[in-house]
Order: structure tokens, then sequence, then C-alpha cells
């Protein structure tokens, strides 16, 4: 059957090309020589010299045989028996690291479960338990299950918007869900940066590993500097990890600043005092509480952006307008515009909301 010979890392591009012309047969990718990956094609797709193939190779080798299409079909046999319901019917997974929830009646079959989810999907290298968020860093409390090559460090790396984070679920708190949040923020910031002319320094207090910050960096001419920190210590060291990835050694900030501080106490730094143009605040269940603590890293020049998550009872939202013009004047500044934007629901009387304005400082 015919393959088109493409290297590993352009994989996803001629997949989404051949699919999009329907020239992708469905039997699957196979592995080739020399890190090469052959993508199966129809027999309707172009011949060999054809130059839509931009000179890859066509070549011909066995189409990959179907094998189970889920890891509950590799479980030993004599657990066959139980019914699909018995088993979890979802996980998470962040970078090579597979979390799953284990009720009381599976806990005898965990291991081999896990065994058997290793086997389905190749790119998991940690299989654990996942036991919950705990503690005043909301850390997953994660019992390893089974392991692909021995160990079991769930530090791990992701890849968001096309640029990779280290996280770690074992110790840090870290969201996928707002993925599409952190590319609003980057669009936000981007109005912004216009109405002022100039780059902006951003202040991210409960920055975590920094996931808002990669699309930030790599936006030219957007940031002038940065104040970046968490509370939590494994957090700050992965942070500081993530932006040495992300900031080439010849890039220039000012500030540049990634430390580990209870953020209501970052105004007590003279150094952070009026410095930041845009203030991002997630810490969800508590962000409107903080903010007259938080307001003061702003520069009280012409105008600031303020935006930020928080979790609401639905009976409150309403409300919610009003309690962050009230903080902002009381720091004697004025809002041109408040938005409070419902998400996603968080239980059935509260809510997950996105907040923003313009701050005038007249």
């Amino acid at each position: 059957m015919r393959h088109l010979s493409v290297p590993s890392h352009e994989t996803e591009r001629w997949l989404a090309f051949c699919r999009s012309n329907g020239w992708l047969a469905p039997t699957g990718v196979v592995p080739l020589e020399s890190d090469h990956r052959g993508v199966p094609l129809t027999q309707s797709a172009p011949a060999d010299d054809d130059e839509v193939w931009e000179g890859m190779q066509v070549v011909d080798t066995e189409p990959r045989s179907k094998g189970p299409t889920h890891w509950r079909e590799r479980l030993p046999v004599e657990l066959h028996h139980l019914p699909e319901s018995f088993w979890p019917s979802a996980y998470e997974i962040q970078g090579d690291v597979l979390m799953v929830k284990v009720e009381p009646d599976v806990e005898p079959h965990a291991k081999v479960m896990a065994q058997a989810m290793l086997e389905q999907l190749p790119n998991v290298r940690l299989v654990c338990a996942d036991a919950g968020v705990e503690g005043e860093f909301r850390v997953r409390q994660l019992n390893p299950l089974a392991s692909r090559d021995g160990s079991v460090s769930t530090r791990t790396q992701i890849r968001e918007h096309g640029v990779s984070i280290w996280v770690d679920p074992g110790s840090v708190y870290f969201s996928a869900r707002l993925s599409t949040q952190r590319l609003e923020t980057l669009k936000a910031m981007q109005r912004f940066r216009a109405l002022l002319n100039r780059p902006l320094v951003v202040a991210d207090p409960y920055a975590g590993v920094g996931p808002s910050l990669p699309l930030l960096l790599a936006e030219p001419d957007l940031l002038e500097g940065f104040l970046a920190g968490d509370l939590n210590p494994d957090a700050v060291g992965l942070l500081a990890l993530n932006i040495a990835d992300w900031t080439a050694p010849t890039t220039e900030f000012e500030p540049k600043v990634v430390f580990c501080e209870d953020a209501l106490k970052w105004s007590e730094r003279p150094e952070l005092v009026g410095v930041a143009d845009v203030l991002l605040v997630n810490l969800p269940h508590d962000s409107l509480d903080h903010l007259p603590s938080l307001l003061p890293l702003l520069r009280k020049q012409n105008r600031s952006l303020l935006r930020g998550w928080a979790i609401v009872e639905r009976t409150l939202l309403s409300a919610c307008p009003q309690r962050i013009h009230d903080a902002v004047s009381e720091a004697n500044g004025r809002c041109e515009d408040v938005s409070v934007e419902e998400i996603k629901g968080f239980s059935s009387t509260r809510c997950f909301v996105v907040f923003q304005t313009i701050i005038a400082w007249d």
C-alpha cells in the first residue's frame, strides 16, 4: 500500500493536508526508518512524483494492522465479564502523565487497568490514580500505578498554542481549560498596546507555572517587562524554567521579576508599586476580594488594563461590576467600562467568569 514518507515532526501537517484533499486512507500512520512516518494514501491520491508531495518520497509498505480501539479490550480475559460501567469513563492527560479517578471497587484491578492504558496510549509514560485536589495550593494527590520506563516523576511538558510548558500535576495546579482565555488575554493586550502606543509591563501575581506568559513574550513589541510570581515554591521553580525557555538570552525585559511571595504583600515592595500597565488576577475563589491589595501595582498614568477570573454565586453575578467599580474607585481610578462574562458553570449555584476593565487615572 502506498504511504507518503515524511519526517516525524511534519506528520500532523501532512495528515491534515491529505485529509483535506480526500487522499488519507483510514489505516493509520506507520513507523518508517530514519525518524520518518508513513502517511497512508488512498488509490485516488496523486502519482508518486506529483509536485504536491513537495519532493517527499512515496513508498510501498504494509498498512498498519488494526488493534484494540479501547484500553478495556487490553484487560486480561478474566476481567472481560465486568461491565463497561464498572471502569472509569474518563481520564485527564497532562503531557505524558495520565490521571484517572479510581473508585473503591476498581482499586483491586487498578494496576492491571493502568497497564492496559499504557499499552493503548503510546504517548503516555505514567498512569496515576487521582485522589483529588487538596491543600492551600490545590495540588492533586497522585498515586503512580504503572510506568512505561520505570520513572514516577509527575513533571512533564504540555503543548499549548505551539509552545511547550513545564508542568507538574503532582505539585502544581494547572488548568488546560483556560487555554482559550489565554489567547483572549493576548488579544486584549494587543488592543491595549495599540491604545497606549507603547510596549506594556504586565503583572501576573498568581502565575502558577506561567501559562499566560508565552504568547505575550513571543508577541513582537508587546511587552516591555513583567512581574510574575506565585506563593507555591514548586510553581515558581517551573515558572522560572519556563520563562528561560520562552525568552532568548539576548531578549531584554525591564522589569524582569520572578519570585515566590504572597501577592497580597507585593504592594509592600516599593520597587513594585506603580510599575505595571496590565494586571492579571487568576485566583478564582479570591480574585475580587484581592483587588484592593493588587491595584497599587498599576502605573497611575493615563490608563491601565485589569483582567481576571473569578468564581461567583449566580445570585451575586449582577453585583460583580459594581464590586470592581468600587475597588478601582477606592484606588483613585475610574472604570471606563466593566465586562463580566460567564465562561462556564462551576456548580449548580456558582459560575466561572472572566472580568475586564480599562482604568483611567484622572
